[in-house]
């Protein structure tokens, strides 16, 4: 937070010790109270090419530029992210919910297949009823959930190319996490996990055949170098569901106009906000990858259903690990597709 006192004590490590030894940027240089964020994207991802640069001119002229960001890369892994802002090694960052296994449930309410629409839109949806049902799970101790919010509609792009959802079944696919996980089971592919910086490497050596991944990922992972093949289901196949969360003792330690600040930024305008830059990454995601070859195809509408025969199950199994969590899952699944 404050120039004197970046990191807490007990979350210095290695990688922290180096930032503190780093000049700070001359965006954030005369702000008064910094706060880091942990960033796992390259520069050139939505995330950190315009969501933290929103944000960080929004603090600025809310506080009249006492308030700032600083991103830092390299903090944690992309799966380490929960961890590295609950306990302080940075105060602010964006996690995937699916990369923490066991931890949230009630998250995979956006991810559900049969989804179809732009971030922007679907991430409103979500975030509102985080608001209204899922936060009352309380699933995301130590940190102040400042937004949720989805990817654009996830696609599957493969090295060959494919005519079938049937053609997927043995294929070693990236799938990613969360109720991706059960899609790709569901279809018969061979699921390989693993956080998607690593993917482009995956997919050039042969690990990985496809990649369950939305659009924008095209231009941001460099996805079009080493894929020319897209598979899209208008019905929906799969999204992500993600989170912008804050430290939250730093939360508590902000004076009352900084946290008005913040406050004033978080929630459902947030997440639209956020999901409209995804959805622009996908337009240029779009855009690259078709300048470099990539053919689309759409699923036939008997191939839809049989998606959707093939999915049917998953619904009934998130709905029930929600109410697990104290949450009435069909509630809030009816009261999320009706803000849709």
């Amino acid at each position: 937070m404050k120039k004197s006192n970046l990191f807490k004590v007990a979350g210095l490590g290695v990688a922290a010790l180096s930032i503190l030894a780093a000049p700070l940027s001359v965006s954030v240089a005369n702000a008064d109270t910094v706060l880091t964020v942990s960033s796992w994207a390259s520069p050139q991802h939505a995330m950190n090419a315009s969501v933290f640069p929103w944000m960080d001119g929004e603090l600025k002229a809310c506080s009249g530029g006492s308030l700032g960001l600083k991103v830092e890369y390299g903090l944690a892994s992309p799966l380490a992210q929960y961890d590295t802002v609950r306990d302080g090694v940075a105060d602010i960052n964006w996690m995937v919910h699916g990369y923490t296994p066991g931890k949230f449930e009630t998250t995979k309410l956006a991810e559900l297949p049969g989804l179809y629409g732009k971030s922007e839109t679907v991430s409103a949806a979500f975030q509102a009823t985080w608001e209204k049902y899922l936060a009352a799970a309380n699933e995301a101790k130590g940190v102040e959930i400042l937004a949720n919010f989805v990817h654009g509609p996830g696609m599957i792009h493969t090295v060959k190319p494919i005519s079938s959802f049937k053609d997927l079944k043995g294929m070693k696919l990236r799938v990613g996490g969360g109720v991706a996980n059960d899609i790709g089971r569901a279809l018969g592919v061979a699921g390989v996990n693993m956080p998607a910086p690593n993917v482009y490497e995956a997919l050039s050596s042969g690990v990985a055949e496809g990649v369950f991944f939305p659009m924008e990922t095209m231009h941001a992972f460099k996805v079009s170098e080493v894929v020319k093949n897209t598979y899209r289901n208008t019905d929906g196949i799969y999204t992500t569901s993600f989170a912008i969360a804050m430290n939250k003792d730093t939360y508590d330690g902000l004076s009352a106009s900084h946290r008005k600040c913040i406050d004033d930024m978080r929630g459902v305008k947030m997440a639209a906000k956020v999901g409209s830059y995804w959805d622009a990454a996908d337009d240029l995601g779009m855009a690259e990858g078709l300048k470099v070859g990539l053919s689309v195809t759409d699923a036939s509408d008997s191939d839809k259903a049989y998606f959707k025969e093939l999915t049917a199950g998953i619904e009934a199994k998130v709905l029930a690990a929600i109410d697990g969590r104290g949450v009435d899952g069909k509630a809030a699944l009816a009261f999320f597709k009706s803000q849709l």
